[in-house]
């Protein structure tokens, strides 16, 4: 499971100008609403997601969690989320991080990065009766020393596959605040 995650480290000058281009675009007010750094549940962060009818990929402002009568889910499990009746409205969409956490059992809280580079927890969104674009983060079975501390962990993609992921079915959620993704592009 993932509970928060980490978008800007002061170390990916891509991340740094997405931040940047976010803010010269965006009113004050609605940009001031954003996660730069570590990301909470029902907070905004950026996300990417593909516009078919541009065909290019985009960056946009979604808010973690979907709504299940009162209660926040915030995370979809790989294994049952295609399958689910609940997410069948959803669309891929992924999150660029630099880092994300989990908890053991004791509560000790560990951080999970690749290096020093950038990478994208894989995510389904919809948009909300709110009118607005919410997401939950895609979960596997831990792997490797992560499995040591948390049984779950989020799906995590470098660019290729990010690309791949939210090409792979046509969404029509683009909003009007909607930027070309930078982190899109190769370092």
């Amino acid at each position: 499971m993932c509970g928060r995650y980490l978008f800007l480290n002061g170390k990916h000058t891509k991340l740094d100008e997405l931040a940047e281009l976010a803010e010269s675009k965006m009113d004050p007010d609605a940009f001031s609403e954003i996660s730069l750094g570590e990301v909470f549940p029902g907070t905004k962060s950026f996300a990417g997601i593909y516009d078919p009818k541009k065909d290019k990929h985009l960056t946009t402002v979604m808010k973690w969690g979907l709504e299940l009568k009162g209660r926040l889910i915030i995370n979809a499990r790989s294994e049952t989320c295609f399958s689910s009746p609940f997410f069948k409205d959803c669309h891929p969409c992924v999150l660029p991080a630099t880092a994300y956490y989990e908890w053991s059992k004791t509560k000790q809280r560990y951080s999970f990065a690749v290096s020093d580079n950038v990478f994208y927890l894989c995510g389904l969104c919809r948009r909300e009766k709110d009118g607005e674009l919410h997401y939950v983060i895609v979960t596997e079975d831990a792997k490797d020393e992560a499995a040591a501390i948390h049984p779950r962990q989020p799906v995590i993609f470098g660019y290729e596959n990010a690309k791949a992921w939210c090409s792979s079915k046509a969404a029509t959620l683009v909003e009007n605040n909607s930027v070309e993704s930078r982190y899109f592009e190769k370092a």
